[in-house]
């Protein structure tokens, strides 16, 4: 599974950047001490950081502006979200966006948190946001999307992957406590099993689906007195155990050899599980910011405005390229564009949100 989203330094709705990746197989992404494969790029591009924001969203943003990117798998194409403006595509690295979904009957007005792609299919997408209709899809690369359910307010979303027919979904609403809510029907209808957490729960906004039976899903929020964690049922929601106190926020990293990455809430250091999600460490170090994983099995995160490398899980990490042009609120890494994409939010429009960095 692919998603792609935004992590909040300040606005607590989107998740900051991501990129959440399961893939079929075991490999050495985030295994401290395993060798890792070939580096995907060596340097980066002499020219250094560039802004593409162009013509991205239109002449107006809602307020936010771009709250989301993802890179569309093996394709150069890259995906921007924009609060009130919908979706935006750029098969140029930048140079021009062009609006999905343009023609919808019910256009996506939210304010994208997370996009998932089906990694069978990477045409089939989710797109969730907050402040408006909850989840849409497309099954043809967002030229069109419908809407699933009547979910309103919606932070992350998650699939089961492991089921052909896609039936199983999660959704978590923002800034509700207890609101996680089921899908048994690919999104038609939903079933608020969030009361099945502890009375005095936080927010539960980002959830993760392993398989049919195994779910995942945060506590984490500012509702005073409400406590923080991480819990886990093996049993299709039925019932929940905390399995840890930390409380993550945005989107998680589900690393291709099955190792958890979670920034804590206001960045506040990753947390990290390689048991699916039984038990959990803080590694610590410097990134701040949700990580994505590279084509070669490294970690990339963000330290204010400076892009980091980890081929050893997260254990250490060192720095690439030059330092973004402003605080970025997320990265995403085009492997077929052979570039970072790095974007801020804003309350209005900005005509430099969004910046690219090549790679050699």
């Amino acid at each position: 599974m692919i998603v792609a989203s935004a992590n909040v330094s300040g606005w607590r709705c989107i998740a900051v950047a991501l990129l959440f990746q399961a893939a079929a197989g075991v490999q050495t992404a985030g295994r401290p001490g395993a060798s890792a494969p070939r580096a995907a790029f060596a340097a980066p591009d002499p020219a250094g950081w560039s802004n593409v924001t162009g013509n991205l969203g239109g002449a107006t943003w809602g307020y936010a502006g771009v709250t989301l990117m993802a890179a569309v798998p093996k394709s150069p194409a890259v995906i921007a979200g924009v609060s009130e403006r919908g979706l935006w595509s750029t098969n140029d690295a930048g140079a021009t966006w062009k609006k999905l979904g343009a023609a919808d009957r019910e256009p996506i007005t939210h304010r994208p948190h997370r996009i998932l792609f089906d990694p069978r299919d990477p045409a089939v997408f989710w797109v969730s946001g907050c402040y408006g209709a909850g989840i849409f899809k497309t099954t043809d690369g967002g030229k069109s999307f419908i809407r699933l359910g009547k979910l309103e307010h919606v932070d992350g979303v998650a699939v089961d992957l492991s089921d052909p027919q896609r039936k199983t979904m999660l959704a978590g609403l923002h800034e509700q406590v207890r609101s996680l809510q089921l899908s048994r029907d690919g999104g038609r209808t939903w079933q608020n099993i969030g009361d099945r957490l502890p009375q005095n729960s936080n927010f539960t906004s980002d959830p993760i689906i392993l398989d049919g039976k195994t779910f995942l899903i945060n506590t984490a929020g500012w509702k005073q007195g409400a406590t923080w964690g991480i819990y886990r049922s093996a049993d299709g929601g039925e019932t929940w155990q905390q399995v840890s106190k930390a409380g993550p926020n945005g989107t998680p990293l589900v690393a291709s050899d099955g190792a958890i990455y979670w920034q804590a809430l206001w960045s506040a250091g990753l947390t990290r599980s390689t048991d699916h999600g039984k038990t959990w460490t803080a590694p610590g170090g410097p990134v701040k910011s949700d990580p994505i994983e590279l084509p070669d099995h490294r970690l990339a995160g963000l330290a204010g405005d400076q892009i980091l490398l980890s081929s050893d899980g997260g254990a250490t990490w060192t720095k690439f390229g030059p330092p973004a042009p402003f605080k970025p609120n997320g990265i995403i890494f085009s492997a077929r564009g052979k570039s970072f994409f790095a974007w801020r939010m804003t309350d209005k429009k900005d005509p430099q949100a969004v910046a690219r960095l090549g790679v050699q």
